[in-house]
């Protein structure tokens, strides 16, 4: 057994490195840090950058790594999960937003009309599995988590129910009353069907739309579409659940968002509403068949709770184009933290016994090992997506006309960087004249080095920075939201 090491053993060298880290180049290498919006895991890189004149051949360098400290770049990971990295967490967070919103208000290339189209903010729910311990409050009475009749038992011998009031930080949140009868292997099959579901029940709608209309299939997709963007979130059972964004627009020749119109009259809220709750209720998606029961074959649907709330047209309804985006873009960072416990690496088979996660997760983890060995359900992937509890899906999608890119907000947002770090001066070639002329070939190299930073003393100064960053921001958004109010 490894003798454990005390603080005091360690400091002195994060300190060394610190200073050593502090020593001549410290400003380059801080800018460096900055430019990557203080990343955890920064991936380092080596390279060069050349111009070629198309003319004459000549090539020049313009930007070589051999003048950075350590010979190295630093450039952001973009790890999405802000258990893995939360600086690029919060850009992809901000991206979301932008994103979100756009298609809920107009800009970034999306007509302003888009505010009076009739748009849904929807969640769907995976079935009941089985009893767990949840928290059922109304205003501030708290109810019993699950009323039963003194002495029933299940046929495992524990109790049918539970009568705590739990809190909202209980850990037993989640966790099945019986955990043998709790339907773990059917859970881990949902997960594994519902991006599946998820893709038919966007077809559905048009389906249910159409009937409802009176029309065909083919005539209504003539006259409007259905523009969405989803996001996935886990809920504290490890069962997967979509927050969408459904907006009607009017049918047009050109699928891009600038393009997109107001619906016919006739097509208000309250018809999309009904064919959502009609496609919700019908659609389902066969599951592979398992072994032992080839003659049967299980079908995955919704579940009962299906939250369909109308998205108003001013910030002062009840929910607002803000509140939405906002909410959807929280979720589209995270992964299994729901449930208590970061699982952000694929698992090996030894790593099963040795899980240090609560019970009921390590049970959805071994389901799917388990059932990822069956020749039947091979497709679906489930020791590959077992640290996801059988979810293999996109955490987060939208249709093409909803709005803009998240690859066009990040380039929007280096040009910007660019911009700001120039000023007003024009970017030059090698040989002078602006870089929109085109007269060079750009050619570039990098090769790459590593992942994070090279000692304990500059992920240490990383942090620091980083700290002061967002404390430096959250005092200029105080700031600014004082302000307003004031000039208010």
């Amino acid at each position: 057994m490894t003798e454990p090491v005390r603080v005091g053993d360690v400091l002195p060298g994060v300190v060394a490195e610190a200073i050593a880290r502090a020593g001549p180049g410290y400003d380059r290498w801080m800018a460096l840090v900055a430019q990557t919006g203080y990343c955890t895991h920064p991936v380092r890189l080596r390279g060069w950058v050349e111009h070629a004149n198309a003319d004459t051949g000549e090539i020049r360098t313009v930007y070589s790594t051999e003048r950075e400290p350590d010979a190295t770049l630093l450039k952001a990971c973009g790890n999405r999960r802000a258990s893995v990295c939360p600086s690029c967490s919060a850009t992809y967070q901000a991206d979301s937003f932008q994103l979100l919103a756009a298609g809920l208000r107009g800009g970034k290339g999306v007509p302003d009309t888009v505010n009076g189209h009739p748009r849904l903010f929807v969640t769907f729910t995976a079935p009941s599995f089985g009893k767990v311990h949840s928290r059922k409050a109304q205003g501030l009475m708290v109810y019993p988590c699950h009323p039963y009749r003194q002495g029933r038992m299940c046929p495992h011998g524990r109790r049918v129910g539970c009568w705590q009031r739990h809190d909202e930080d209980d850990a037993r949140l989640g966790e099945p009353l019986c955990a043998r009868c709790y339907q773990t292997g059917a859970q881990v099959l949902w997960n594994a069907l519902a991006g599946r579901l998820w893709s038919r029940t966007t077809i559905y709608v048009y389906r249910a739309l159409a009937q409802l209309v009176g029309c065909r299939e083919a005539e209504l997709r003539g006259m409007v579409r259905i523009s969405f963007a989803k996001v996935a979130e886990y809920q504290k059972r490890g069962a997967v659940h979509f927050h969408a964004i459904f907006r009607l627009d009017a049918a047009t020749d050109c699928a891009c968002p600038a393009c997109v119109a107001p619906p016919p009259v006739g097509f208000t809220v309250e018809l999309l509403e009904a064919a959502l709750r009609q496609a919700a209720t019908t659609v389902s998606v066969p599951c592979p068949a398992l072994d032992e029961a080839p003659g049967v074959t299980l079908m995955a649907r919704w579940g009962e709770e299906l939250d369909v709330r109308p998205i108003t047209a001013d910030d002062g309804g009840e929910l607002s184009a803000e509140q939405v985006a906002g909410y959807v873009a929280k979720y589209a960072t995270k992964g299994t933290e729901a449930l208590g416990v970061t699982l952000d690496h694929r698992v090996c088979e030894v790593e099963l016994e040795g899980l240090d996660v609560p019970a009921h997760v390590a049970e959805l983890v071994r389901a799917c090992w388990e059932l990822g060995a069956r020749p039947g359900l091979a497709r679906l992937q489930l020791r590959k997506w077992a640290h996801m509890f059988g979810f293999g899906g996109h955490f987060s999608t939208k249709s093409r006309r909803y709005s803009t890119t998240l690859g066009a907000l990040r380039r929007a947002r280096v040009a910007y960087a660019i911009r700001r770090r120039r000023g007003a001066a024009l970017p030059l070639d090698a040989w002078g004249p602006p870089e929109d002329d085109q007269a060079v070939i750009v050619i570039a190299a990098w090769n790459y080095i590593g992942s994070g930073y090279q000692t304990t003393g500059e992920a240490w100064l990383a942090a620091s920075a980083a700290a002061r960053a967002r404390e430096e921001r959250r005092v200029a958004r105080e700031e600014l939201r004082t302000t307003t109010l004031t000039a208010a």
